[in-house]
């Protein structure tokens, strides 16, 4: 009788143990990005701007906050550079490119919310809008 209370409560331990370690991982939450907006609420719009881009490379945005940066282009691509860690700045050859026509949104959890420098191929107008 003793073997069979023994295991009984062996049995119901290791499932108090079980119960216990699910509860746990189903408790875990996955780590959010820094700055972004979180997944099924939006984000506000900070502001927007256009701005010719040529072959000289110019900032574009300098703000410290934000959710995220969107970059419309027209008919050229252009480089560009998320930090100015030891002055980088973008050329032809040295940056990000993002291609003609094109729209791209920067999430700040992988690009950022530092200085965004960039450089065009040709002269373009490009708009510029920063969420938060």
């Amino acid at each position: 009788m003793t073997d069979t209370k023994s295991i009984r409560i062996a049995f119901m331990a290791l499932v108090g143990i079980a119960v216990a370690l699910m509860f746990y991982v189903m408790g875990i939450k996955e780590n959010v990005s820094f700055s972004s907006a979180p997944s099924g609420l939006p984000a506000t719009m900070a502001t927007t701007s256009q701005t010719t881009l040529g072959t000289t490379a110019l900032s574009l945005f300098a703000t410290s906050s934000c959710a995220a940066r969107i970059i419309s282009t027209t008919g050229q691509a252009i480089m560009l550079t998320f930090s100015d860690y030891a002055g980088q700045t973008p050329t032809g050859s040295f940056g990000v490119i993002q291609s003609a026509s094109t729209t791209v949104e920067y999430d700040s959890g992988q690009y950022g919310c530092g200085l965004v420098k960039g450089i065009s191929f040709a002269s373009q107008l490009i708009t510029l809008v920063e969420t938060r």
